[in-house]
C-alpha cells in the first residue's frame, strides 16, 4: 500500500533500528524449479529464462570483522557472475536496509527494477527464499 514517510517512520521499534514494516512476515511457502538444456527449455516453455552466470560468496557474520553498510560479497559476486545490463532484480534481502546495500554493491541504477514482486520483505519462506528469486526474476 501507498504509506507516508512520517506515518513510517513514526512507528515504534521492533528491534532498534527496524520497525516492523523493514522485517519479513513468517511465511511458508515452496519452490520448485526445472532445469533442461537449452533445445529442452524451448520445447517445455513458451517463456524459458537462461542462466548467464552464477557464483556465491558469504560474508562474516562476526562483528566488527567488516562494513555492515557495504556487502563486498555481492559486489565480487556479480562481478563474476557478469551481473551487467540489468532490467530486473531479484534480490534476497529479507530486511529493509538489504536492498538498499545490495543495490549498491551490484551498482544498479534507478532503472533497474529491484524485487517487483515484494521480495523476502513481502514473504520471507527460509528455505526457498533465494530459488523464489530465481522464479521471480523469471516471470518479470
Amino acid at each position: 500500500g501507498d504509506f507516508d514517510v512520517d506515518q513510517l517512520l513514526a512507528e515504534p521499534y521492533f528491534v532498534s533500528p527496524l520497525r516492523k514494516h523493514d522485517c519479513p512476515p513468517i511465511s511458508d511457502g515452496a519452490t520448485a524449479m526445472v532445469i533442461a538444456a537449452d533445445d529442452v527449455a524451448r520445447k517445455a516453455s513458451k517463456k524459458p529464462a537462461w542462466i548467464r552466470g552464477i557464483d556465491h560468496r558469504i560474508e562474516s557474520h562476526q562483528l566488527g570483522l567488516r562494513d555492515l553498510a557495504k556487502s563486498t560479497s555481492t559486489s565480487l559476486a556479480g562481478e563474476k557472475a557478469g551481473a551487467v545490463d540489468i532490467d530486473v532484480a531479484e534480490l534476497h534481502a529479507p530486511f529493509s536496509h538489504q536492498e538498499l546495500i545490495l543495490r549498491d554493491a551490484l551498482n544498479l541504477g534507478d532503472d533497474v527494477k529491484v524485487n517487483p514482486s515484494g521480495g523476502a520483505l513481502a514473504a520471507n519462506s527460509v528455505m526457498v527464499a533465494g530459488l523464489t528469486r530465481i522464479g521471480e526474476a523469471a516471470n518479470a
